[in-house]
């Protein structure tokens, strides 16, 4: 059967294989994907900052709840904003802006992998793979920045490929100024980081090239390398003239010294953690595929090592030296390492790619490929059968709408779509049966799995009642709420909440008081008590109203 699969890899059309990769990827981060509330805490932060964004029209100063946020630039919150323009403040419209970051990303892999040399079949590994990364999959179908980042990141480093390996003028022009826009893109979502983790990685690969491999210096991409990392500053140097001269001086060092140098160094660090944090994070979150990643380095090192291969160094390169730059930084978050998937991705495409093309054997008499590929083929087909079973269980006793049967029906279908071809020896028709089926098994997991405990995660189910309390003509006010609960508020309601003030607001009878019931005690002393409770994870919330409002 393997025999069989490597006799058919080289039949499939770069075409197709790219239509293929472009369906599945399609799937697993577009269907479905208003189906679950966002959730946790960026999310509703990130949306809320968003909405202010739409229903304000300030698009200079991003704010949260009137007050400036500027820990971010605002490069998500205008794809955010522009979203719910077309889409309205519906969850979709809120993460559709990550998944079509996260598609294009992937895309743009199939195209770097060619260009790295590998074959369609390499470059279709790469989609897959990436697509179904776990952090790189959960962020693409998230309201979150990162994944921003990490998509300007892999643009600018297929840029920059392309750039060194173009022959003619006109090339050579358009991808230099693509490399400029997609490193400008990369620090205008997330600040300096966009700049440091891509360039640090391309100047060891250049250093290494130049005087370990090829022995000759390239004086010419040396130049596209920092002429080009100087004129990606143009677009957020703009934005920061303008705030400027809109929010004055205070408002522009938050910007550049506060949430890029003070994060690094750890004078103004949040989430400050060991050197070694992420020595597990960069593995854990690459599942299920992290098993090949160990195999992969030793396979692209050795290429390095023993054939001089730059391309290997290129993606080694990649991975490596920004891996070691976060690991130096003292704010560290696991998110912030997902720049770094799609490089590994590549190193393990690019092996894959030459082993069952009979480019490299490995030095053994067992026949590892074709007893890792059985064990494989069997472990997804009996997890195509009882995921499918536990995702209709869980939908049947959520009562979940009949349409998100679909996908985990689809993977019963394919299940026994893949034993009658396995009885009939059609390998193509397997391996289509397992791509469909891992398509619905990823869609499953976030609009079943991961939908089942919303509730406890979303803020919509509060908020949607306070809406209901609004309508009849009561005002809402917050009291000391942490940033996730004012991004809900004012995603959800679509309006600014203001904040509880027991000095200037007793007066005001006609009021709903949203808090933490860890503050309710002192509002029971003062005529008010809890009209409605929420339970979000550790976190209790009340509704409370005065006496005289019953």
């Amino acid at each position: 059967m393997v025999n069989k699969f490597k006799e058919l890899i080289p039949t499939i059309s770069p075409r197709r294989y790219f239509i293929l990769a472009a369906l599945f990827a399609f799937a697993v981060f577009f269907i479905g994907l208003g189906s679950r509330h966002l959730g946790g805490g960026d999310e509703p932060r990130v949306a809320g900052i968003a909405a202010e964004t739409y229903i304000n029209g300030n698009w200079i100063e991003p704010k949260l709840n009137n007050k400036p946020f500027l820990e971010k630039p605002p490069l998500y919150f205008w794809a955010d904003a522009l979203s719910m323009q077309l889409f309205g403040r519906t969850d979709f419209a809120a993460k559709l802006p990550s998944a079509i970051a996260a598609f294009l990303g992937v895309l743009s892999l199939f195209a770097l992998a060619r260009g790295l040399s590998m074959s369609s079949f390499g470059a279709f590994l790469s989609v897959v793979f990436l697509s179904t990364a776990a952090q790189y999959w959960i962020y693409g179908r998230k309201c979150m920045i990162d994944i921003f980042l990490a998509v300007f990141i892999a643009f600018a480093m297929w840029a920059f490929w392309e750039l060194c390996q173009s022959k003619k003028a006109k090339n050579t022009s358009l991808w230099f100024i693509f490399f400029i826009l997609t490193l400008g893109g990369a620090i205008f979502s997330k600040g300096l980081i966009g700049l440091a983790l891509p360039c640090s990685g391309l100047f060891f690969y250049l250093a290494i090239d130049d005087f370990y491999i090829e022995k000759k210096f390239n004086l010419k991409r040396w130049i596209y390398l920092f002429s080009g990392a100087a004129l990606s500053f143009i677009p957020i140097a703009l934005w920061i003239w303008a705030l400027y001269e809109k929010s004055g001086y205070d408002a522009v060092h938050t910007v550049v010294w506060t949430n890029n140098f003070g994060r690094f160094t750890g004078s103004h660090a949040e989430h400050v953690e060991s050197f070694w944090y992420y020595a597990p994070k960069l593995f854990e979150q690459l599942q299920p595929w992290t098993i090949l990643l160990p195999f992969a380095l030793w396979f692209n090192i050795r290429k390095v090592w023993k054939e001089k291969d730059n391309k290997a160094l290129f993606m080694l390169c990649w991975l490596i030296i920004p891996y070691l730059l976060l690991m130096v930084s003292a704010g560290k978050r696991q998110v912030y390492v997902l720049p770094l998937y799609a490089a590994e991705v590549l190193l393990i495409a690019n092996m894959l790619d030459q082993i069952y093309r009979n480019k490299f054997k490995l030095p053994a008499k067992l026949d590892y490929v074709n007893l890792i590929t059985k064990i494989l083929f069997i472990v997804f087909s009996i997890a195509l059968f009882l995921g499918a079973l536990k995702f209709i269980i869980i939908a049947v006793l959520s009562k979940m709408h009949w349409t998100l049967y679909i996908a985990p029906v689809i993977m019963l279908l394919c299940r026994a779509w893949i034993s009658d071809a396995t009885r009939r020896k059609q390998v193509g028709k397997i391996c289509l049966a397992l791509l469909i089926g891992l398509a619905a098994t990823y869609i499953s997991i976030d609009t079943i799995g991961r939908s089942y405990k919303n509730a406890e995660k979303s803020y919509y189910n509060m908020f949607k009642y306070c809406e209901q309390e609004i309508k009849t003509g009561k005002v809402l006010y917050l009291y000391q709420p942490i940033e996730r609960e004012s991004g809900a508020a004012l995603f959800y309601l679509g309006r600014n909440c203001p904040h509880f003030d027991f000095k200037t607001m007793q007066a005001q009878k006609n009021m709903i008081i949203l808090l933490d019931k860890r503050h309710s005690e002192r509002f029971l002393k003062i005529d008010f008590k809890k009209d409605k409770e929420f339970k979000l994870k550790r976190r209790v919330y009340w509704v409370m109203k005065k006496f005289e409002l019953q």
